[in-house]
């Protein structure tokens, strides 16, 4: 049967008419369509309980299954054959107990323990926190019971988890060892930083000493001296009885103060001082260059200025530098987590602290970065609520376009739902407890990606609107344009959401479960879209036709339709004025009144002549961008500085972060450690996608080192791979320390004639006294034991006593072992660098243990700077892979909608250029693919999808009408999708504003993104990628996909436009 087409009586159909109407036949055709349509127009307000109900349902589900618990760690893969080498050795390397058990901490240190026959590390107290202990000292002061003054005369460099860790980094050209350096280092201390109000309450003392005081000093300075005999005022000062605020332990407040001098301005007044200076300099140069030959160098330096790797930057002292640019000092405390941590947060707040040196800049924290950690929480808070504003913003925008607190409202319950709703999806049905912060900036996106969803649904129904005959009911209007709508939203929700979930394939918990989440709030938000949304559209719309009939406002259509109230008030109003009669029904909305929009009048009359006269250039241009975006996005490169960098660069805490990490001899991330490790297996059985789960050790019961040829085997692996791999022969072997440690003691024993545990347990094959090993079977694991107690050797980062234990028999056995080897390449090295320092090392200690005797075999290497290498490359491989699959996703998606191949492809083409030119203009902003980074790529590539889509889908229905030229169809395309593009683009656009004011570095990064994202997809949808399609968009059915399998004609319409 021939299908009726009605025609309005200016003559013209819009292609929209033809699309929606084939659209609506075959609708109302479907029982199931006609239900739904029934629901949205006949039953709305129980079609929106409905959903609502639902909608809180998931998300009661979802939290009562995952809770929700916001979480900053995880930033690390997990899976992969790299992290799952060193997952059981970081659990290990955390344990306090033999059982491996993770000790509780605060957050994961990064370190390497230097360990090594001339140089022990002392163990720490693991029953009070052990998260910064075990690195080398740093002016460590005993207590004295008398008032004497200060004079460091018996301190060593230590550090501990309750002092304040201060670091100076000199200016350009300064050497920090230089007297006015000192000087002003020294007064920073004790004229600064000690000086702030409230410091005595919480610097570690002395023991108390009695009167008098020392010459020159006095109870008015409050944070030296404290009379403890006082409960009700601490401040006040007791005539007999004192305890000292300790000194501050660094180079500046030790060296003068053991010459005997007693101010810090004898630094630069002092010449005696000053000679004294420059000798003891020379010697520590001479340390370090020594040191950096050969670390077993034995140092001649003076005593009041000690060589120590943590107060020495990694250069000093190597290739002829001799100025000192990085050094620290330690301030003693108490009461860390009782208010001292706030109390810091606090001074570094107010900037009383801070320094005004002419020669060097400060930071500080405590080891394990308790200020800095304290203060993200408190800005991610800030920022969260500065995000939630952002999204005031868009729902204010979205009442300017709609004229509706209805709509508007519904909007917000749409977005809000959604976010429970995806909390089901990973929580309960996904079976994820983890919740990263990245899920709250979620709602941010998410809210863009609703706005865009409502003003696709309201403009459609308003163009449908104008088309039906006056005072047409929801039914009527439903039918033209809500499965239109709806089709043309599933293809963006799927495309976005499908570009989200591309995400998850990267093995870091924080992404995948963000991509995860976010895939599932844009399905969601679709869901209630066409259901919530749509409802109270159509409800709305049947309340405000009434007004439109009557001509008459009220209370009701201001709020319903406030722009609509103002043109008919204007109406009556001009009426009135020109004496004409009072309106009637029927009358204010003419038969003869224009079809289309103002929007689509703007667009189509104003705006696409200038596109189309400029077809061509346009065209130009569009390449011209791709080609500079594509030069500029390859240009992109991996971070070298591991941390997750979520405050400005420019923030004290953050470059105390990246100093403590970085610069000194014994920062965690200066050179590169491997350790070969046998006796656990590499596996991960933690729950991936919680980073609190971590893995439970296996441990490999084949490990076996007492046969002659495994302990020969393991000697002469330590010497060759010292020799052959390890750089400068950095190398932390205990086994070549316990084979000299048998022949000194036996040399004891053979001078002494004494009958000791050596004697009994550390014996040859045949049962004399060993010398050197091998040792015999049956005697090697206690007579190693004899010698674990007696040194400070450590064994898989971990003290070698820890790696005993007893089996079923009562035998004592070794469950673990671990050998370090120091590497050439730095934690800060391109990632291309580590990644082929990896693969030599991986394909030596392979090649080793194929040769390794039985009970040696399943040895293997393993380093948290591959990890680290993993991690980043993960990123990286997992942005690339992310992009192009969601490329093939809206390959896929386009050509169902268009069912056209040539704008598929040029489809392909505009997306592609959104991506390159944002990823080219971060990469002029001075960005690498770090974390946060890959995180905003994530949400580009959901974000720069939609609106080519859009554009490509009203072309498309365009031109497959029969005679309809490339002029036609672009101008329809431009028309009618064009206002809901450029209206989504500019509400993203104004909230992302308001994150570029955020601390939090994330946020900004993310504001960033959207800003360009919504400026490029905007500008390249609406201008660059009209002008293609206008200059060579396929029609006559050119390139339509579902022509080439059958002789389907073209649709007729007598006009498009």
């Amino acid at each position: 049967p021939r299908r009726r087409r009605r025609r309005p009586t200016d003559g013209g159909v819009d292609a929209m008419v033809t699309s929606t109407s084939s659209t609506s036949t075959s609708s109302r055709a479907s029982a199931a369509s006609n239900c739904v349509l029934t629901a949205i127009t006949r039953w709305p307000c129980a079609t929106c309980g409905a959903a609502l109900a639902c909608a809180f349902a998931l998300g009661g589900i979802g939290y009562a299954v995952a809770g929700l618990e916001i979480n900053t760690e995880g930033w690390e893969t997990r899976g992969t054959v790299i992290a799952n080498a060193y997952a059981p050795l970081g659990v290990y390397r955390e344990s306090s107990t033999n059982a491996g058990e993770p000790r509780d901490r605060r957050r994961r240190a990064r370190r390497r323990l230097l360990a090594r026959g001339d140089q022990p590390v002392e163990d720490c107290d693991c029953d009070s926190d052990c998260d910064s202990a075990k690195r080398r000292s740093l002016l460590q002061s005993t207590a004295s019971t008398t008032c004497a003054v200060q004079d460091g005369s018996d301190t060593t460099f230590m550090s501990s988890s309750e002092n304040l860790n201060v670091i100076f980094a000199a200016k350009a050209g300064v050497d920090l060892l230089s007297p006015n350096a000192m000087a002003d280092a020294c007064e920073f201390f004790e004229d600064a930083i000690m000086a702030a109000s409230g410091y005595s309450m919480y610097c570690a003392r002395d023991d108390s000493c009695t009167l008098p005081l020392p010459t020159g000093e006095n109870t008015g300075e409050a944070w030296k001296w404290w009379g403890l005999n006082s409960a009700t005022s601490p401040n006040a000062f007791n005539a007999d009885d004192y305890a000292r605020c300790q000194r501050a332990y660094s180079y500046a407040t030790y060296f003068y103060s053991s010459k005997g001098y007693t101010s810090c301005n004898d630094y630069r007044t002092n010449s005696a001082l000053q000679a004294s200076l420059a000798t003891a300099k020379a010697s520590l140069v001479a340390c370090a260059t020594g040191k950096a030959a050969d670390d077993n160098f034995v140092c001649s330096t003076d005593a009041s200025l000690p060589y120590s790797t943590a107060a020495l930057d990694t250069f000093f002292g190597v290739g002829g530098v001799d100025n000192l640019s990085y050094t620290r000092g330690y301030l003693p405390n108490k009461n860390k987590w009782s208010g001292g941590v706030n109390f810091w947060k606090g001074v570094s707040e107010s900037g009383s602290a801070s320094s005004s040196s002419e020669y060097f800049t400060v930071a500080w924290d405590f080891d394990d970065n308790s200020v800095r950690e304290q203060v993200v929480d408190e800005k991610l808070i800030e920022d969260m609520a500065l995000a939630a504003s952002a999204i005031v913003v868009i729902l204010v925008l979205m009442w300017l376009h709609t004229g509706s607190v209805l709509l508007t409202l519904g909007g917000v319950v749409q977005i809000i739902m959604a976010f429970p709703s995806a909390l089901f999806l990973t929580g309960a049905l996904c079976g994820i407890s983890f919740f990263p912060f990245l899920n709250f900036i979620g709602v941010f996106v998410i809210a863009g990606i609703g706005a865009d969803d409502c003003f696709v649904m309201y403009d459609k129904w308003m163009m449908a609107k104008c088309r039906c005959l006056p005072g047409a009911n929801s039914r009527t209007v439903a039918e033209r344009c809500y499965w239109d709508s709806c089709w043309a939203m599933l293809l963006t929700s799927l495309t976005t959401s499908a570009a989200f979930f591309s995400n998850a394939i990267t093995p870091i918990a924080p992404i995948r479960v963000f991509a995860l989440f976010m895939g599932g709030m844009v399905l969601f938000d679709y869901l209630y879209d066409i259901t919530i949304f749509a409802a109270l559209l159509a409800w709305q719309h049947d309340r405000v036709i009434k007004h439109d009939i009557s001509g008459k406002n009220s209370v009701g259509s201001w709020v319903l339709d406030f722009w609509g109230s103002i043109r008919r008030h204007r109406a009556n109003k001009n009426a009135a004025a020109a004496g004409k009669p009072a309106v009637k029904e029927g009358d204010v909305i003419d038969s003869k009144r224009d079809t289309r929009s103002i929007e689509e009048r703007i667009l189509g009359e104003k705006v696409f002549p200038i596109v189309n006269k400029i077809r061509w250039p346009l065209v130009l241009v569009l390449c011209g961008i791709f080609s500079g975006g594509m030069y500029g996005a390859l240009q992109l490169d991996t971070p070298s500085d591991s941390e997750v960098q979520l405050l400005p660069e420019t923030n004290m805490l953050t470059k105390f972060s990246y100093y403590t990490r970085s610069v000194f001899k014994s920062s965690a991330e200066s050179q590169v450690w491997v350790d070969v490790v046998w006796g656990v297996k590499a596996v991960d059985n933690g729950d991936q996608l919680d980073p609190d789960s971590k893995t439970t050790i296996e441990y490999d019961t084949s490990l076996d080192l007492t046969s002659a040829e495994a302990q020969n085997w393991l000697k002469t692996f330590c010497t060759d791979t010292q020799s052959n791999m390890a750089y400068e022969n950095g190398m932390n072997c205990w086994m070549t320390a316990f084979d000299s440690w048998l022949g000194v003691q036996n040399a004891l024993i053979a001078t002494s004639g004494q009958v000791t545990d050596f004697t009994t347990h550390c014996l040859t094959s045949a049962g004399a006294n060993a010398a050197a090993l091998p040792i015999a079977p049956g005697s090697f694991y206690e007579c190693l034991y004899l010698f674990a107690t007696a040194t400070s050797y450590y064994n898989a980062q971990q003290p070698l006593t820890l790696g005993f234990y007893y089996d079923s028999s009562g035998t004592r056995k070794l469950k673990i072992i671990g050998f370090q080897f120091g590497t050439d390449v730095l934690w800060t090295a391109p990632v291309g660098n580590l990644e082929t320092s990896y693969k030599a090392w991986e394909a030596y200690v392979t090649e080793q243990m194929a040769g390794a005797p039985d009970g040696l075999k399943n040895g293997y290497q393993a380093s948290e700077a591959w990890l680290w290498m993993d991690t980043v490359t993960a990123m990286r491989d997992g942005a690339y892979v992310a992009a192009a699959t969601t490329l093939g996703i809206s390959a896929v998606t386009t050509l169902v909608s268009t069912q056209n191949i040539v704008i598929m492809l040029y489809s392909i083409f505009a997306i592609l250029t959104i991506l390159v030119v944002v990823v080219s203009s971060i990469v002029s902003l001075g960005w690498t693919l770090g974390f946060l980074e890959g995180i905003c790529l994530v949400i580009l590539i959901g974000l720069s999808v939609d609106y080519v889509i859009h554009i490509g889908h009203a072309y498309a229905h365009a031109a497959r009408q029969s005679g309809a030229t490339r002029e036609e169809s672009a101008r329809h395309a431009i028309a009618t999708m064009g206002f809901p593009v450029l209206s989504a683009a500019f509400t993203t656009l104004i909230a992302a504003l308001f994150l570029l004011n955020a601390t939090i570095v994330f946020f900004t990064k993310f504001g960033i993104v959207t800003v360009l994202s919504s400026i490029y997809s905007s500008f390249v949808s609406v201008v660059l990628f009209v002008a293609l399609l206008a200059a060579a968009g396929p029609t006559n059915g050119f390139g339509d996909f579902s022509r080439l399998f059958s002789k389907k004609r073209l649709e007729k319409s007598a006009s498009l436009y």
